[in-house]
């Protein structure tokens, strides 16, 4: 038991309050670690945007689309995973020749070697 009496002149408990003290630097640098990657995802957030609004206003103003048929293709892209939620999720992909399931991050069919082509937004 610790006596109160006999602290350090710092009120020290020890090894304990030592690795505590540690164990919140290490809290305090892994929550500036996650600031920063999250400042690093708004940035990269707000030029994806720009970029979706630059080549929106092209698309517009070079050939004419329209909101409607943008929207349309929005929905369209949306739905194609069975769901209308906001999120264009990676369905897998088969081999053309041996049918198996892969990786997307392949290149080529892990079973048989088979270049497999991917679709940009995969």
């Amino acid at each position: 038991m610790i006596n109160p009496f006999r602290l350090g002149h710092r009120g020290d408990f020890g090894i304990g309050s030592r690795i505590a003290r540690e164990e919140a630097a290490g809290a305090k640098r892994a929550a500036r670690r996650a600031q920063s990657e999250a400042s690093e995802v708004d940035d990269r957030l707000e030029r994806l945007a720009m970029t979706c609004e630059a080549l929106w206003t092209i698309l517009r103003d070079k050939l004419g689309v329209t909101e409607e048929e943008l929207l349309n293709r929005i929905t369209e892209i949306d739905l194609s995973n069975g769901a209308l939620d906001g999120k264009a999720k990676k369905v897998s992909v088969s081999c053309p020749k041996c049918g198996r399931t892969i990786a997307r991050r392949f290149p080529n069919c892990m079973y048989c070697g088979q270049p497999v082509m991917h679709d940009a937004f995969s």
